[in-house]
C-alpha cells in the first residue's frame, strides 16, 4: 500500500503529498521516505507544478520514523549482530534521509516552492521535512520534537535550526527533547503562521495560490539562488555532517541505568520499549515528552 497520495490541481498548478498512514500516525518506514522522495522528484521535473504541500491524514502532520523499523541502520541488529558496520547504517543516513540524495536535502532544494501544512504532532522525520520545506503554516494544536533528543542526543541538520530558531532554542529542544508549542514554535521562527486547526487548508491553500502567481521560471530561478545562499551560510554542510553524526550518534555507549531504545526494543518489543522511554523521563520538571 502507497506511504503518501500524490494529487495534483493542474489548474492551479499546485502538488500536494498527504502522508497516509494515520492508523499510526503517519510514522514511516524506510520505504516510505523513499516513496515521498520520488514523488518530489516527480513534482520537480513536471514543469506544469509551481508548489508542493506536504500534510498528514488523520489526527496528525507524522510522527518520524516507525520505531518498529529501527534497526541495522540505526545502530542495533539484533542479539545476534547487535553492532552492525558504519557502513550500514550510513547508507540509510546518507541516500534515504540526509545526504544530498536524501528526502530532506531534496526537499530542501527543490526547485518548487515548498510549504509544510502542520497539525497535531510533527515529529523525528516529519519535525525536519518541516523546518525544510520554505513555509511552514501550523495549526495551533500542533508539536514539534525529534523524539531521538532524548536517547541519542542533539542529531541531524543542525546548522539549519541554528539559522531557523537561533543557538540557544536548537540547545534547548535538542538537549531537553520538551516539544515545542505552536505559539513558541511561531516565536522563535521554526513556523511562519498559526492558525486553527479549521482554518489551516484555507490559509495554506492562500499562501500557495499566492505564490502560483510568479512566473515559473522565476520561483525555479529563486529556488535555485536561495540553494545557493543556503549552501553560501553553510546550511548544505551541516546536513551532509548530519548523516556522518547520526551514524556516529547510534553507536554511542549506554552507561548502567540509561535508556537505551535499540536494547529495550530488543528485549521488549516496541509497546516495550516506549514505555521504558517514558519512564525514563518520568518526574522531570520539564513537559512530557509526547
Amino acid at each position: 500500500m502507497s506511504y503518501c497520495i500524490y494529487e495534483v490541481d493542474r489548474e492551479k498548478k499546485i502538488a500536494t503529498i498527504t502522508f497516509n498512514r494515520p492508523e499510526k500516525l503517519n510514522a514511516a518506514v524506510t520505504a516510505d521516505w523513499n516513496e515521498v522522495k520520488q514523488r518530489v522528484i516527480e513534482t520537480e521535473e513536471d514543469d506544469n507544478i509551481k508548489v508542493l504541500i506536504f500534510k498528514g491524514a488523520g489526527r496528525c502532520f507524522g510522527t518520524g520514523h516507525d520505531v518498529a523499523d529501527l534497526g541495522p541502520h540505526h545502530g542495533w541488529g539484533g542479539p545476534e549482530d547487535p553492532h552492525p558496520s558504519q557502513r550500514r547504517r550510513m547508507k540509510f543516513d546518507k541516500h534515504v534521509f540526509w545526504g544530498k540524495d536524501g528526502l530532506a536535502q531534496r526537499v530542501l532544494n527543490c526547485d518548487k516552492a515548498t510549504i509544510a501544512q502542520v497539525h497535531g504532532y510533527c515529529y523525528g522525520g516529519h519535525h525536519e521535512l518541516a523546518i525544510a520545506c520554505d513555509i511552514t503554516i501550523a495549526a495551533d494544536d500542533s508539536t514539534f520534537t525529534h523524539p531521538g533528543y532524548r536517547y541519542i542526543g542533539p542529531l541531524g541538520e543542525i546548522v539549519m535550526f541554528f539559522h531557523t530558531i537561533g543557538v540557544k532554542k536548537t540547545k534547548e529542544l535538542m538537549l531537553t527533547g520538551t516539544p515545542l508549542d505552536a505559539m513558541t514554535a511561531l516565536q522563535c521562527g521554526l513556523v511562519n503562521k498559526v492558525v486553527p486547526p479549521e482554518k489551516l487548508a484555507e490559509e495554506t491553500m492562500k499562501i500557495a495560490e499566492t505564490i502560483t502567481r510568479q512566473p515559473a521560471d522565476a520561483i525555479f530561478m529563486g529556488k535555485a539562488f536561495l540553494e545557493l545562499a543556503q549552501d553560501i551560510s553553510g546550511i548544505g554542510a551541516g546536513y551532509t555532517a548530519g548523516y556522518i553524526t547520526h551514524t556516529l550518534q547510534t553507536n554511542i555507549h549506554y552507561e548502567p541505568g540509561e535508556f537505551n531504545l535499540f536494547r529495550e526494543k530488543a528485549r521488549k518489543g516496541v509497546k516495550g520499549a516506549l514505555v521504558e522511554r517514558e519512564a525514563a523521563y518520568k518526574g522531570a520538571p520539564l513537559a512530557r515528552s509526547g
